[in-house]
């Protein structure tokens, strides 16, 4: 899996294998691609800074201590 942030656009991208896109389904502000069986390839979040934001304050204290805080 790789993740990559686009700070210009504001799209975080979460690539979950090589294979081909084969299909793309858009739903609010995300962007799903299937490969050819139908199997994720990606997902694209869009308006990434506001989804993050309002995601990480539903999230246990824990997880955001791990992955969010500062080192």
């Amino acid at each position: 899996m790789k993740l990559k942030y686009y700070k210009e656009d504001d799209i975080f991208v979460i690539r979950f294998s090589e294979k081909a896109v084969d299909d793309s389904f858009e739903v609010e502000n995300a962007i799903l691609e299937v490969d050819k069986d139908g199997e994720p390839v990606s997902l694209e979040i869009l308006h990434a800074t506001k989804f993050l934001k309002k995601q990480t304050k539903v999230l246990p204290k824990d997880i955001k201590k791990a992955y969010f805080s500062s080192p």
